[in-house]
């Protein structure tokens, strides 16, 4: 079998979606007239599980372009940041763990330029983001960190 992106999506949509409904399985279903806190990841994870299923299908089936070659330094960069925005977060904060998210993914694309545009949208995505997650939602998030509160922020 070729290794086609039809392949590759549906392999990594049925795999999450059966991943998702083993865990969702240790919750309590409840019934269609009183949801319980399973009935949801469950439904969601089995649709996702035959999504990926049928994209198999529709590979076996259909004319889908094989995968030759991946950038790996992109998907390694993005990948990195992220895990390093998950150790920073209660480091420094949400804001400037998401500032330094945005720009350090930012830099995997090859049309990336580190100027006042860029500057400007990771600052605001900071900004909602410190917003609508600690303030709006109320999510046990710090909006200042621990290393920022030892050299004396407030």
């Amino acid at each position: 079998m070729k290794v086609t992106q039809d392949v590759v999506q549906g392999g990594l949509f049925a795999a999450i979606g059966l991943v998702a409904l083993l865990m969702a399985l240790q919750y309590p279903l409840g019934t269609p007239g009183r949801m319980g806190p399973g009935f949801f990841p469950v439904a969601i994870s089995a649709l996702l599980t035959l999504t990926g299923i049928a994209i198999l299908a529709r590979s076996r089936l259909g004319r889908s372009e094989v995968i030759r070659m991946a950038r790996w330094l992109p998907i390694a960069t993005v990948t990195i940041a992220i895990v390093v925005f998950g150790f920073l977060l209660d480091k420094l904060g949400l804001p400037l763990a998401v500032l330094l998210l945005c720009v350090w993914a930012g830099t995997a694309s090859i049309s990336f330029e580190l100027n006042w545009k860029a500057i400007v949208g990771a600052v605001s995505f900071a900004l909602v983001c410190g917003v609508l997650f600690v303030t709006l939602l109320g999510l046990p998030i710090p909006l200042v960190g621990s290393w920022l509160q030892a050299l004396g922020a407030p």
